[in-house]
């Protein structure tokens, strides 16, 4: 490049998007625009070209794909808003005003009072508001909230050298209550995420203090004064229970979440957090980052996710995306551990499939077999030559199945004895949608893409046509018990939380889950 040069390098955000950096727009000074440089600003060019290079490497390097994504829609934030709300309400009834004692100078003299057991027994809360607060959280906006608290009071005075005293009981109202919280979301080094209160500020407008029983009449007179001091002692009680609904509460039920979920007894997903949420003007975005862990560290998993795209869905609480990647990773591991085999037996074949696993029915196709091994059973080993590959398209997904099949004839008595093996290719489409805590699919085949190949013959040449018909009528029976298990839905679900309402999409590479939300736990 010439001095005066425009000179650009990729640089990486953590959503993994090409960005450029413009050297010569940030730094005309130090690089010089249509002129050369004095030496000690091309050491000083060359120098910020360094670092250049070297925030691009390392932001390169720090880039993933999410294998996993979840938005949170304004819809979303606002249930989660009441949800929090409710939390609140209920801790309000639990805020105590410290016990108050103090004197007071009365037409009967001097008055020494005390109020005890003061008790929350309403909060109700009018308007709220919940902004965004960028790169920070969410930003809690209440007014016209209320209060109703009880509790009891007692004086002792001197009247004429004569001590008096009196009780009963005292109910509070208030009214004009604002509050605003700013509330903190973040990671933790475990990778969950983390809530606390940035900041908290509480105004109380009016407090109304009544007296009742006893000498009321005593205490209305000088009521102000109680008044004001019980409204001081309210502004800092509501931020205090406010933090503890938050800073407590609702932290540790977020310290509890799981960060790696089993897939079976070979697998876990890690459900830990990439980076911090990420807050937009209507939405809050959580990157997961989705790995599919082997429990076996000699096995590999050569898969890694692709992008999964913003897509402009907002009707729904949350969405809830993941990457094709999760189900090829889960595939690749169970391939390696060799669980993807099983064994078919003769008294494993549906009765009213118009073939039967035994050396009879198998003469037909292949002669020599029946001549050889005449009147037996047959058995089927079935084992995956390559993992499985998920494809997720717009609207649907295909599963590409790479399979062998081992033919044995079972003589009594005797070791099973090899006869030959059958390599199967094929499709399989499916289509899923979600009910409540259950996820239904149904998967399609079309027969006449099914490719077939045979090798490793004990018995000579094994014509392909008749084995063909009976290796594609196989697979056409399994595809409705592959249905029938469908049709009873897998468990999809979160602790306390149902869906309402859920739309299952496919895109390209990846699927989404829209569905609203209905928090059934306690905190």
């Amino acid at each position: 490049p010439k001095w005066g040069d425009v000179w650009h390098f990729p640089f990486w955000t953590s959503s993994c998007e090409n960005r450029t950096i413009n050297i010569v727009q940030h730094f005309p000074v130090v690089c010089g625009v249509g002129r050369s440089p004095l030496p000690k600003m091309r050491l000083s060019c060359a120098l910020l070209l360094l670092l250049a290079v070297l925030a691009s490497v390392f932001y390169r390097g720090q880039c993933r794909n999410p294998g996993l994504k979840a938005k949170v829609t304004e819809f979303g934030l606002t249930y989660g808003m009441k949800v929090f709300l409710s939390v609140l309400k209920d801790r309000a009834q639990q805020i105590k005003v410290p016990d108050q004692s103090g004197k007071a100078d009365v037409v009967i003299g001097k008055v020494n009072y005390e109020f005890k057991n003061i008790q929350m027994t309403s909060f109700n809360i009018g308007g709220t508001s919940l902004p965004v607060v960028p790169s920070v959280g969410l930003r809690l906006r209440a007014d016209g909230v209320s209060a109703s608290l009880r509790g009891d009071w007692h004086y002792k005075a001197k009247v004429a050298f004569i001590p008096i005293s009196d009780g009963g009981t005292l109910s509070l109202s208030i009214s004009g209550v604002s509050l605003d919280v700013v509330i903190r979301l973040g990671k933790d080094p475990n990778d969950r995420p983390t809530i606390s209160v940035g900041s908290c500020s509480a105004h109380i407008g009016d407090v109304s203090v009544q007296f009742h029983g006893g000498a009321s009449w005593l205490y209305n007179l000088f009521k102000g004064a109680i008044e004001n001091k019980i409204k001081n002692q309210l502004d800092s009680e509501i931020c205090k229970s406010v933090s503890k609904a938050i800073d407590e509460d609702v932290e540790k039920s977020f310290a509890g979440i799981r960060v790696l979920e089993p897939v079976g007894k070979f697998a876990d997903l890690d459900l830990g957090l990439i980076d911090a949420p990420h807050f937009q003007t209507d939405f809050m975005e959580l990157l997961l980052k989705g790995d599919v862990v082997p429990r076996d560290s000699r096995i590999s998993v050569p898969v890694s996710p692709g992008p999964i795209p913003e897509v402009a869905e907002t009707t729904h609480m949350i969405y809830l995306y993941g990457s094709e990647y999760v189900g090829n990773a889960i595939a690749n591991i169970y391939h390696k551990a060799g669980q993807l085999r099983h064994v078919l037996k003769p008294k494993d074949i549906p009765k009213d499939l118009p073939f039967k696993l035994n050396t009879t029915y198998l003469a037909g196709l292949v002669p020599k077999v029946g001549t050889l091994y005449p009147d037996m059973g047959i058995e089927l080993v079935l084992n995956t030559s390559l993992p499985p590959h998920l494809s997720i398209l717009p609207g649907h997904a295909v599963l590409t199945a790479y399979g062998n099949v081992h033919v044995y004839a079972l003589p009594p008595g005797k070791t099973p004895a090899y006869l030959f093996s059958i390599n199967v290719t094929m499709d399989l489409g499916a289509e899923a949608k979600l009910m409540g805590e259950l996820l239904y699919g149904n998967v399609s085949m079309d027969p006449n893409k099914i490719k077939i190949t045979t090798f490793g013959s004990t018995i000579g040449p094994v014509p392909p046509f008749g084995l063909d018909f009976a290796i594609r009528t196989l697979c056409e029976a399994t595809v409705p018990w592959i249905n029938n298990y469908l049709a009873q839905g897998i468990p999809f679900h979160l602790k306390n939380v149902l869906f309402e309402n859920a739309q299952v999409n496919m895109h390209q590479g990846f699927i989404s889950i829209g569905t609203d939300l209905r928090y059934t736990g306690e905190f």
